[in-house]
């Protein structure tokens, strides 16, 4: 029999998950903070680094980026959640992986109504993984390379944009993504904040100092992500946890009842979900600083982890947060609800006090409720974190 549902306010359901998120208090390091959030929405590249700079205290400036995810590659970017690029910790890959190959059928169903066979598929992927042997190749690398052996039926499915048959490969834990353009195995210089120029894919048992790791089941995966997911993003339920996925719903069904013994119902307002049951002094406890301000970057996680965003957006914001293409806005949360967005251009030679010109951010703040002048230094504060110690000139408002 379920317990009797918890019934707390939704600045407390906030607070727990500002706090779990680290960002009412940083984590000591990126990798802790990229470890709570189960990875950083990287489809901008950028965008995932200034995800953990939001979130730590060390770790995300541009060297140690770099270092994470070229040198000893505890940080791993790979198509993950919602088939979207992830700056994911190594050790968490059993997990992602044993969920990612949940999506196998997705994809060949995809690529047969498309015309595309199983067996041209099996056959590309061998090609590919064959060629990353020979060292880190783009998506027109591996085209230029395997076409003239293959035929021209493959070219759509290794130069497509949403990752065509690479995506697959990928799922099933052979590939990654590598190096950039740069020399050396590095990235170029400036694609920590621009973004890789040109994707380069590389072999994911090559890449990693340990090999390969091994997926975990499907069910025992997703059962663990889950898990990982309500201890960062609870209370929440099982559209929402489908959301952030972008699994079908038997799994996401499985794992709520393998986890049935550990969760307990929670209500907010209008609001229902589950906690785990460890969680539940943490929940009742938890309560933000008053009017406290948090600055997101671009397609912060914070904003892509719900099915249902009212607690954090009003309906009447979404499309200013929400825009067309699938683009989600930086943002200023007063207590884990948006109040303002926020958009900047890198300039150089600015003049900030007595210091000599250097380069920084200049940021436009758009308001969607009132934000007062008291917040301004705590807002300038936030956006200094996120361009790692930039100067930062704020327009009036």
């Amino acid at each position: 029999m379920q317990p009797p549902a918890l019934t707390i306010t939704l600045p407390q359901m906030l607070a727990f998950r500002l706090e779990r998120q680290h960002l009412l208090a940083p984590a000591t390091d990126a990798m802790i903070a990229a470890g709570s959030l189960i990875g950083a929405q990287a489809q901008v590249h950028s965008a995932g680094i200034l995800q953990l700079r939001a979130r730590s205290l060390t770790g995300a400036d541009d060297a140690a980026m770099t270092r994470s995810l070229m040198g000893d590659r505890t940080l791993v970017k790979l198509w993950a959640h919602r088939s979207t690029l992830h700056l994911m910790p190594a050790a968490d890959l059993p997990m992602v992986l044993g969920v990612r190959r949940l999506r196998t059928a997705a994809y060949l169903n995809w690529y047969t109504k498309e015309g595309l066979s199983p067996d041209q598929v099996d056959r590309l992927i061998e090609a590919i993984v064959d060629a990353l042997a020979l060292g880190p190749h783009s998506r027109m690398d591996l085209s230029r390379r395997l076409v003239p052996t293959l035929g021209e039926w493959a070219r759509p499915w290794l130069e497509h944009s949403w990752g065509g048959v690479i995506k697959l490969a990928c799922a099933l834990g052979h590939l990654c993504h590598g190096p950039g353009p740069g020399s050396g195995g590095e990235m170029a210089a400036g694609d920590a904040e621009t973004g890789l120029r040109e994707a380069r894919f590389v072999r994911l048992d090559r890449w990693l100092p340990g090999g390969a790791p091994v997926p975990m089941a499907g069910p025992a995966a997703v059962t663990a992500l889950l898990r990982r997911y309500l201890a960062a993003f609870g209370p929440a339920g099982p559209a929402d946890f489908r959301k952030f996925t972008g699994l079908q719903a038997e799994p996401i069904r499985d794992a709520f009842a393998c986890l049935a013994p550990e969760l307990v119902p929670v209500e907010w307002g209008r609001g229902r979900g589950f906690i785990l049951g460890e969680d539940v002094p943490a929940l009742i406890a938890a309560a933000p600083p008053p009017g406290h301000i948090s600055v997101l970057p671009l397609f912060d996680p914070w904003l892509l982890a719900h099915q249902d965003t009212s607690p954090y957006v009003e309906d009447r914001h979404r499309p200013a947060i929400y825009r067309t293409a699938g683009w989600i806005s930086p943002v200023v949360l007063r207590q884990g609800r948006v109040v303002a967005h926020w958009s900047h251009r890198r300039v150089g030679g600015m003049q900030t006090g007595k210091t000599a010109p250097r380069p920084g951010w200049q940021v436009v703040l758009t308001p969607l409720e009132k934000v007062y002048k008291k917040e301004l230094p705590a807002i300038r504060q936030g956006l200094r974190r996120l361009s790692g110690g930039l100067p930062v000139v704020l327009a009036d408002i």
